[in-house]
């Protein structure tokens, strides 16, 4: 009876080594993606504030405001950062108008403000 106890001991180990590391590799596969988006949603909220005080806010002052946003996960050494990167704000200002957050103040134009204003 014994052995048989140690090598269902061993075979459940190595069962849940094989989920953790299977576990770890799907964590490192996406971990670009969700740190991007953690960047849009911290820049989101940082364009979200500046239009609580200000009406308008253009492209540029986009890009200005969005810069050195840092994202990382708990854990983990890998960081991104946003570096004043054009299309970064672009993308930025698509998934703001996606989410209807932000509405161009022309059809058109670079100048955006607060959706419902």
């Amino acid at each position: 009876m014994r052995p048989l106890i140690a090598i269902t001991g061993i075979l459940l180990f190595a069962a849940v080594t094989a989920l953790l590391v299977l576990w770890g590799m799907r964590r490192a596969y996406f971990q670009q993606e969700r740190l991007t988006n953690m960047l849009l949603s911290k820049s989101a909220e940082r364009v979200m504030h500046y239009l609580k005080s200000h009406d308008t806010i253009t492209e540029k002052e986009i890009r200005s405001l969005v810069d050195g946003v840092q994202a990382s996960e708990f854990m983990s050494r890998k960081r991104a950062v946003v570096q004043g990167n054009q299309e970064f704000a672009g993308r930025l200002v698509q998934v703001m108008l996606q989410e209807q957050k932000i509405e161009p103040v022309n059809p058109g134009s670079s100048v955006y403000r607060r959706k419902g204003k």
